[in-house]
């Protein structure tokens, strides 16, 4: 039974938060030896152990040895200063290491999420087209080298993000599918175009979080209209919805770059430059 403001081993390993054989441990190497018992020689400790207990638990969080621990807390000509200075370089060492790879691995969790996202994107299609156009993108954009950056930026949308982009633009393509008789100049078409544009506009703008992304501009939106047909990735994709879709919609953005961007490539440049849900 321990006395007045004495502990047993079992109360100070529940208050302490460790085990009974760690503490026996301690006093076996002289670390932390407690007193015995008149009465029966079990282990006792006072309030001053309690403190001394501490005081190694800080230094094993700080991951010095025991030994380490043992030096700076029994010797009387121990350097604690330069120990603790030691460590402390070890641990920003570590801490470097550990960043660097925290920052491996955030990249590694953006690209899959990209990934993700682009299954997200092919939402409604059928399958085997689906697979076979995500192959062929992965395999264009290994070509290039750069498919992991293109997946890192794909990861910057959340998949609520996603998920409304694919829903918006499937509507926009079914109202642009509805007017696919009329000429290309028809106002109705071209205010879809416009669309378009703003739709183009927040997709890149969210894959660049925390970047500066200022608008597509004139050339810049030429090279997407061209993209839709002398690329045969894009130009099948959008056949998909009707044979004539591609060349139809590239005529109707050449037709709103001269006729309405070039000549106000400021004001279009920034068109819809924020979040999917404005405007």
């Amino acid at each position: 039974m321990a006395t007045h403001n004495t502990f047993s081993v079992s109360q100070v390993s529940q208050m302490a938060g460790v085990s009974i054989r760690t503490l026996h441990h301690y006093d076996n190497i002289g670390l932390l030896s407690p007193i015995r018992g008149q009465d029966n020689g079990y282990r006792e400790y006072t309030e001053q152990h309690l403190a001394r207990l501490h005081q190694i638990l800080v230094y094993k969080q700080l991951e010095f040895s025991l030994d380490k621990i043992r030096d700076v807390m029994c010797s009387q000509h121990f350097d604690a200063y330069s120990a603790l200075a030691e460590q402390r370089d070890v641990l920003l060492n570590k801490l470097d290491k550990t960043q660097l790879i925290i920052n491996h691995i955030e990249v590694a969790m953006s690209i899959a999420q990209g990934e993700k996202n682009l299954d997200i994107l092919f939402t409604g299609l059928p399958a085997e087209k689906a697979a076979r156009w995500k192959s062929q993108f992965a395999e264009m954009a290994s070509d290039q080298s750069d498919y992991k950056d293109v997946m890192q930026s794909l990861g910057n949308l959340t998949q609520q993000e996603s998920e409304q982009f694919q829903q918006v633009l499937e509507h926009w393509l079914q109202q642009y599918l509805q007017v696919l008789s009329l000429p290309v100049h028809a106002q109705d078409l071209q205010q879809l175009v416009l669309e378009h544009l703003k739709l183009q506009n927040r997709f890149f703008r969210q894959m660049c979080k925390g970047e500066e992304f200022s608008g597509i501009g004139y050339q810049g939106y030429l090279t997407l209209a061209d993209a839709i047909i002398q690329e045969p990735l894009a130009y099948e994709m959008f056949a998909h919805y009707a044979p004539s879709l591609p060349e139809h919609l590239h005529e109707a953005m050449m037709y709103f770059a001269e006729h309405k961007f070039k000549g106000n490539i400021d004001k279009y440049r920034q068109v819809a430059v924020s979040s999917l849900s404005s405007e």
